[in-house]
């Protein structure tokens, strides 16, 4: 393995290490704030300003990163270091202008905001004077967000990599230090104030660490025509990316004519629903990504139809399993992760049952991700962009009608109906550019998980029947269930599950 590979492998397992290090950290803070809080209509309001301005910078950052860190790249390697800085002087005199307005017309029209915001507070108007509180609050945000995710995007294109990833830990550590130290003089705008602090904070660090990279100066849009092809690219994936926060804002608009807390109920369900996916999907599809593009780029269609196979039917085997142990097991989970304190019997109930609807889409949402990089490694991000709105309207339609009958687990379920539709419509789609490929391949597959999931039902009631401790309860149904599972998979001689052995068993040494 040469040098540059090496460190390329090395700062790609640190950057791992440090994300899942990060990622659990927030989990904490999660369970810190429900522990302070609960889940009350002032947590509501809080979270659903917060979860507007948070969700629609998140898409437009997405965005803007994808773009600007290629094209920066490309204009540092072939035009030098004071061309790649005059590019970032023109986005942020572009940006930061547009942004202020963006603003301005936020705090204007926040009653129209608010109304939309909570659809079931109608009748309500303190808790939607609140929201609007909150929502003028959180709008600057949005302009912090904004200025980071471009020295972001200057740290990333100077292989710059951990400063950059420390946002979350940062935030994490803040909101904690403020829960315990103000929290019971500011109530809930203790979070307000931590996010401020820890913007300051990362903001600080990455202009002291960036400023060997960047040179601020101000430039003529004219001289810089590398601005245009960060705005054309960074269009079409900010209306992409966007169809994914929109269900978020439907989502918590929703929630809020079920009952106090179910907002926060849906944060906090979503906050372990990420912290699965995370672990189990998305670092699996960034992987597969990069090999998908190296097939097509090379016309190995034969080699990418087979490749793709298998990742299906792994993320199969592995996610259903977790499905089931999750959805069965959902309120000892919620609990050993959040009740104590504020966190009652009933924001259990409430955070259980959407963490359930989640839960049922975990094997969708994989399956549904490799093949979304399937089609973009085709240069294909036109269509699935255009499903991606077909799956919102399904989710906003399944939402409203399923939350009427089973509350916020409707909601949660909602998201999960429309990831399979948009599955199904992607899996259809990349047919034409792998006319190979059939879903009927997976059934197999399918159909030899039902003696294991048999075997985790009947082991989580057994298990339940001995144990009352959440933590054992889901402990001993994790442990005995997973590998019961497992073992059924390996006497079932399932292709993929036999070649996932191999590699283990040669990474242990034990390969005969």
């Amino acid at each position: 393995m040469s040098k540059k590979t090496k460190s390329i492998v090395s700062t790609t397992i640190l950057i791992t290490i440090l994300s899942m290090c990060f990622k659990l950290l927030g989990f904490v803070k999660q369970a810190v704030v429900a522990y302070y809080f609960g889940t009350t209509a002032d947590t509501d309001a809080y979270y659903l300003a917060f979860g507007f301005v948070g969700t629609l910078t998140s898409a437009f950052i997405r965005a803007i990163t994808l773009s600007l860190v290629s094209i920066y790249t490309h204009t540092l390697v072939n035009k030098g270091r004071d061309a790649a800085s005059k590019l970032i002087s023109a986005c942020l005199e572009l940006l930061v202008p547009v942004v202020m307005m963006v603003t301005v017309l936020a705090y204007i029209f926040t009653p129209l905001i608010s109304a939309m915001l909570s659809v079931g507070w109608s009748d309500s108007p303190e808790k939607v004077q609140l929201l609007q509180t909150y929502l003028r609050i959180c709008y600057p945000f949005f302009l912090f967000a904004v200025i980071t995710l471009v020295w972001t995007s200057v740290m990333d294109a100077n292989k710059d990599f951990v400063v950059s990833r420390t946002e979350s830990a940062i935030t994490s550590t803040v909101t904690i230090a403020c829960c315990v130290l103000l929290s019971q003089m500011k109530g809930v705008d203790v979070l307000v104030i931590a996010q401020y602090i820890s913007y300051i904070a990362f903001g600080t660090l990455l202009l002291i660490r960036g400023r060997r990279y960047f040179k601020l100066s101000f430039v003529k849009f004219k001289e810089v025509p590398e601005v245009k092809t960060v705005l054309m690219t960074a269009g079409p994936l900010f209306i992409g990316n966007s169809v994914a926060q929109i269900n978020r804002i439907v989502d918590n608009s929703l929630s809020t004519g079920i009952n106090d807390g179910a907002p926060t109920a849906l944060t906090d369900a979503v906050t372990l629903e990420e912290f699965v996916t995370f672990l189990l999907i998305n670092n699996l599809v960034d992987v597969l990504y990069v090999n998908f593009s190296n097939y097509t780029a090379s016309g190995d269609f034969e080699k990418m139809t087979d490749v793709m196979k298998k990742a299906i039917n792994i993320m199969i085997c592995i996610m259903i399993p977790v499905t089931v142990v999750t959805c069965l097991t959902a309120d000892s989970i919620v609990s050993i992760a959040f009740e104590r304190g504020q966190f009652d019997g009933t924001s259990v109930g409430m955070v259980t049952a959407a963490l359930i609807g989640y839960a049922i889409g975990f094997t969708i949402m994989g399956v549904r991700d490799i093949v979304i990089r399937g089609l973009y490694s085709f240069k294909d991000t036109k269509r699935p962009m255009i499903t991606g709105f077909f799956a919102m309207a399904f989710n906003v339609v399944f939402s409203i009608v399923l939350s009427r009958y089973i509350g916020i687990m409707g909601i949660t379920l909602a998201s999960s109906i429309s990831m399979l539709i948009n599955f199904l419509i992607n899996a259809h789609m990349i047919k034409s550019h792998i006319p190979g490929y059939r879903f009927s391949a997976h059934l197999p597959v399918l159909i030899k998980q039902l003696p294991g999931v048999v075997f985790i039902v009947a082991t989580v009631y057994v298990v339940k029947m001995i144990f009352t401790n959440n933590i054992l309860v889901f402990g001993f149904s994790a442990l005995i269930g997973l590998a019961g599972y497992g073992l059924l998979l390996l006497c079932m001689r399932i292709e993929e599950v036999e070649y996932l052995k191999s590699k283990v068993f040669s990474r242990l040494g034990l390969a005969k």
